[in-house]
């Protein structure tokens, strides 16, 4: 893996970022990195260290991480599988919770599939509909993107 196609990106770090990006800023901002990624089965473990040592670094509760870690893992799965790549991971944090969105280069929605329990895939979109706060898809010129909120406080199962 080439470690120049993968490095993180802290927009703070970039010039012309936007004033705070990537460090405490007002109004109950925490941070906002992105990151480009492989499309390959590989970037799926990096998106999710990757995500956990952001929002750890911000402060987000271990509960809250949990979640925010298997449903990115679930959202790069889908897109490194069915999407096209280009695949660009961005994480925001606010004092509220984190808003992880995955994009790629395929205009074509995530399916929820009914699976039975032998299955050992296919149940990514519903455990993305169960755990998030809220999620939703965005259509772009170039692809989608598929995003989800987790609160602060994410909720007991």
């Amino acid at each position: 893996m080439d470690d120049a196609t993968n490095e993180a990106t802290d927009e703070a770090a970039r010039p012309g970022a936007p004033r705070g990006a990537g460090e405490r800023a007002g109004a109950g901002r925490v941070g906002r990195w992105h990151l480009e990624l492989e499309h390959h089965l590989s970037s799926v473990p990096q998106a999710r260290h990757w995500v956990v040592q952001r929002c750890a670094r911000a402060g987000v509760p271990p509960a809250a991480l949990t979640v925010v870690e298997l449903l990115t893992a679930e959202l790069t799965a889908n897109a490194v599988l069915h999407g096209r790549p280009p695949v660009r991971l961005e994480v925001e944090g606010t004092a509220e919770g984190v808003r992880v969105a995955v994009l790629d280069a395929d205009p074509s929605p995530p399916v929820r599939r009914s699976v039975g329990p032998e299955a050992t895939g296919g149940r990514g979109v519903a455990l993305v509909d169960l755990l998030s706060s809220d999620w939703g898809v965005e259509q772009r010129p170039a692809g989608k993107t598929v995003w989800f909120v987790v609160t602060a406080a994410a909720p007991e199962r």
